[in-house]
């Protein structure tokens, strides 16, 4: 885990393919930081997360796309699927996608 994760999130249940975790409060530094009085989850730390969750080694993003934000508290389901040209990770909360990020990876 590194220094921005850490206790950013808690993770309930990973599987090969999904992982559900629980975001931290709006107490954590980075809700703080990110924006007071409106805190969500960077994207850049959307993509920290699937990373340190499933050991990616993460090259490149070739896209992205952020429907909906996730906030403090939110439980998301991280799910991704192995492609050709990489991994396709979806980020949902009650099954409804919030980022969609095509990774190249090593």
């Amino acid at each position: 885990m590194n220094i921005l994760t850490n206790q950013l999130y808690t993770l309930i249940k990973k599987e090969e393919n999904q992982a559900l975790i629980i975001l931290g409060d709006e107490t954590h530094p980075i809700f703080k930081a990110h924006f007071e009085g409106n805190p969500l989850l960077p994207a850049f730390l959307q993509v920290d997360i699937v990373s340190e969750i499933f050991g990616l080694n993460i090259t490149g993003i070739s896209r992205s796309k952020f429907m909906e934000p996730l906030k403090p508290l939110d439980e998301v389901m991280i799910r991704f699927e192995k492609r050709p040209s990489g991994i396709k990770a979806r980020l949902l909360k009650q099954e409804r996608t919030c980022s969609e990020i095509n990774f190249e990876i090593r």
